[in-house]
């Protein structure tokens, strides 16, 4: 899991790293132009330079962010609340204020008892679902900040692991893999290089399954997230 985690996190670095490296010469040019144009000038006509007024660090040339956060997922099969608990960390690129791409890696696993037909049955398991996501925000300024409803469509990959045990010992093993259609829509709120969602998605899972109990692997979750720019 750690692996996986890392590696994610390795190519989120690469992709940024390249596309500085790409944009390097325009930025140089852009800031020789700039700190022209933001330099005040004195009665006389000269340059101000106690007037100067150019940021370093302004936070919306930021394009690249990094994003942790906690999926609480409702199954439509009441035999996967095992899988309730999700973890998911990635990354996000923002094209523009109103326009963002986002990957992630979301990762959840269990064990749960169910008494059926009165016979005791434990399902056991580990999910994974890698995802993009094309996401649409309208940010409002505040005083303090800025808040945007959002909304986000995208594709999933999941893989992993469902075991059925049954009270007579009997197992029956599936490795999952299949893809589905992930739906969000949510509020975000960032200040400076922060930003902070809380939202509610709907993953409709095409994953095929060889269960007798279970159907689909889709379900509603509510979420938050954490964002960093750098």
């Amino acid at each position: 899991m750690k692996k996986i985690f890392l590696t994610l996190f390795c190519m989120l670095i690469s992709v940024q790293a390249f596309a500085q490296a790409a944009a390097e010469d325009n930025k140089g040019e852009a800031a020789q132009q700039e700190q022209s144009s933001d330099l005040k000038t004195d009665s006389k006509g000269k340059p101000d330079f106690n007037k100067k007024k150019i940021s370093l660090d302004r936070v919306d040339e930021k394009k690249w962010s990094l994003r942790i956060g906690y999926n609480y997922f409702m199954p439509d099969s009441k035999y996967l609340t095992m899988f309730q608990n999700k973890l998911k960390i990635g990354g996000a690129y923002d094209f523009n204020k109103n326009v963002q791409l986002q990957a992630f890696l979301s990762y959840a696993d269990g064990k749960k008892s169910f008494d059926i037909d009165g016979v005791s049955t434990q399902f056991k398991g580990t999910v994974y679902n890698i995802g993009v996501l094309a996401t649409g925000l309208y940010p409002i300024e505040l005083s303090v900040g800025s808040v945007a409803p959002f909304a986000s469509i995208g594709a999933v990959y999941t893989f992993g692991n469902l075991n059925t045990v049954y009270q007579n010992g009997i197992e029956n093993k599936q490795n999952l893999s299949g893809g589905g259609i992930l739906a969000q829509a949510g509020l975000q709120y960032s200040y400076h290089i922060l930003a902070f969602r809380v939202y509610g998605e709907y993953l409709y899972d095409f994953t095929p399954m060889k269960n007798p109990y279970i159907s689909s692997l889709s379900g509603f979750s509510i979420g938050a997230e954490l964002g960093i720019k750098f």
